[in-house]
């Protein structure tokens, strides 16, 4: 199967912020990886496909927050004892352009870690 991303993914965790959709409560996860398009999180709240995310990176070892707004393109229901939890995989669909050139920084200093 050949890859069709257009960015690597580098595994790395990445503090992130969104709204809950049903409650408008802040809700916070670590990424599992990130690419200069997207990222992927779990989490428990259940996210809706094409829904669009506002989202703040906080990105290590960086003293600023990034902001993004980005859409939910899969969905995966990865826990079935207890509370559900899924894996999310998000695009973005907005970043400002010196976040976007920080976050290619921080993802480039990171690239031996790739997915």
């Amino acid at each position: 199967m050949q890859e069709r991303r257009r960015y690597i993914r580098v595994s790395t965790q990445v503090l992130i912020e969104f709204p809950n959709p049903g409650t408008m409560k802040t809700e916070r996860s670590f990424t599992q990886d990130v690419s200069e398009s997207g990222l992927r999180f779990p989490t428990a709240v259940k996210l809706q496909l094409g829904q669009e995310l506002a989202m703040t990176l906080a990105l290590p070892f960086h003293d600023a927050t990034m902001h993004a707004t980005a859409e939910v393109v899969w969905v995966r229901e990865v826990s079935r004892l207890g509370e559900p939890q899924y894996e999310v995989g998000v695009r973005f669909r907005w970043i400002e352009d010196p976040d976007r050139q920080r976050l290619a920084r921080h993802l480039s200093n990171l690239f031996p870690r790739r997915v």
